[in-house]
């Protein structure tokens, strides 16, 4: 359903690592894998892994 915010949450390590990121639980995380990141967090997580973000949501590392 949200193909491209499950590719970000498996290329910033999975589950666990992204629940410890952004100070949330694991099932927090886990849901997003289900309705989509948050937009608070998702801010967050572009912010910290920019080129990640990138890469997986626009195809491009070069911005």
């Amino acid at each position: 359903m949200h193909k491209k915010d499950n590719e970000f949450i498996d290329a910033l390590g999975g589950v666990t690592k992204v629940a410890k990121i952004c100070e949330v639980t694991r099932g927090a995380v886990s849901q997003w894998r289900q309705r989509g990141i948050p937009k608070a967090q998702l801010n967050y997580l572009r912010t910290l892994y920019k080129k990640t973000y990138l890469h997986i949501f626009h195809g491009s590392i070069n911005q």
